[in-house]
């Protein structure tokens, strides 16, 4: 049996209990400089994955979705050859990447 891949959402800093969403569940992402939400599609609740950093007043970069896509495709190539669930930070590291 294949892992669950899940995203926490929200940001380790801001909140750092966080706020775990399974990625088989996400059908819909919206991005901006200052955030990166992801929902069901047809849903109108929205859950914030990511947003600027306010210490350092950097917006998101650009793309910051699809770098997401990529990350989760990863994942999933991991989780074929492991029964353990992965967990993504939605989050930029001191260098602005994942």
């Amino acid at each position: 049996m294949a892992a669950d891949i899940w995203v926490m959402g929200g940001g380790l800093l801001e909140n750092p209990y966080g706020q775990l969403i399974r990625a088989d569940a996400i059908s819909h992402l919206a991005a901006c400089e200052d955030k990166l939400t992801a929902s069901r599609l047809g849903s109108a609740e929205a859950v914030t994955l990511a947003h600027k950093d306010k210490e350092r007043d950097t917006d998101l970069p650009r793309n910051f979705h699809l770098r997401l896509l990529a990350k989760l495709s990863e994942a999933r190539n991991q989780a074929r050859n492991t029964d353990e669930d992965l967990v993504l930070f939605a989050d930029l590291d001191h260098h602005g990447t994942w």
